[in-house]
């Protein structure tokens, strides 16, 4: 199936936030990135391509 919805671009700001708010996306990438490494472990997600997919897609 093609892929009909448009690319996503993620753009991160900083200009007025305390360094405390700063660091949440930080801890964020990382929690995200250990689960995504979980979930693979786990048989849930495969790297495909080059890419992160659902297993057996």
């Amino acid at each position: 199936m093609a892929r009909t919805s448009p690319d996503i671009e993620v753009k991160e700001t900083y200009s007025d936030l305390s360094a405390a708010q700063q660091t949440a996306p930080v801890m964020l990438a990382c929690d995200m990135a250990e689960l995504i490494k979980q979930m693979i472990e786990q048989g849930k997600l495969e790297v495909k391509d080059g890419q992160i997919v659902p297993k057996g897609r």
